[in-house]
């Protein structure tokens, strides 16, 4: 009897080793600027106020380039205020930008601008089968925009956890100086502060009560 419970037990653990076998799972792929790269929702901040005005919102993306380098990317800045687009066309420029991806740090000097029919709009991002991408200003009117010329980026940089946002948790802070200059040789600059979007509503009541504001 004591042999055939030993057999049993052996039995049972051979079982238990390959029914609980486990298998190595490798690292998630992640860009060679994954600390800097994503998407953001950031205020235009007018410090020169009286009191620090957030009078209009961007949406902010950084993606690594096609060689995935580790000192470059581009950048994807949509204004997010359509009042002088109807149709709700969204303005965005797009450029390419330095990047040291240790530092978590990114600059430019007068890159070349150009304006893409296509942004990301964190306001309908997931509705009508869009994920978030949005026909521009410049695709709707090619005519009367296509005037950006080059881009100037100061002091870019985004903070890990650097946002405690409204609903307690964490979110990377992005902040940076940035100057537009068009074809006509205006120019207007602007200094940028926000956080990477986290997916959850309430960690974005800031952004999402501007925007009902404007009519969305």
């Amino acid at each position: 009897m004591k042999t055939i419970f030993k057999l049993s037990a052996l039995v049972a653990a051979i079982a238990c080793l390959f029914s609980c076998e486990t298998y190595k799972v490798g690292d998630p792929d992640m860009t060679a600027i994954h600390k800097v790269d994503g998407k953001y929702m950031a205020f235009v901040i007018d410090e020169t106020a009286a009191a620090v005005d957030t009078v209009s919102m961007y949406a902010i993306v950084i993606t690594n380039t096609t060689n995935d380098d580790a000192n470059a990317g581009w950048i994807t800045i949509t204004d997010m205020d359509y009042s002088y687009c109807h149709w709700q066309r969204l303005y965005a420029v797009r450029f390419k930008i330095d990047i040291d991806a240790a530092a978590q740090t990114f600059s430019v000097t007068d890159s070349a601008a150009e304006e893409p029919t296509t942004s990301w709009n964190p306001y309908i991002e997931g509705a009508y089968g869009s994920y978030g991408s949005y026909y521009t200003a410049t695709y709707q009117w090619p005519a009367n925009f296509n005037v950006a010329k080059s881009a100037t980026i100061t002091n870019g940089k985004v903070i890990t956890d650097g946002v405690t946002t409204p609903s307690g948790y964490k979110a990377d802070l992005i902040e940076f100086d940035y100057t537009l200059t068009y074809k006509s040789g205006a120019t207007e600059s602007h200094h940028i502060k926000g956080q990477k979007k986290t997916g959850w509503g309430e960690d974005a009541l800031e952004y999402e009560t501007w925007l009902l504001q404007m009519g969305w």
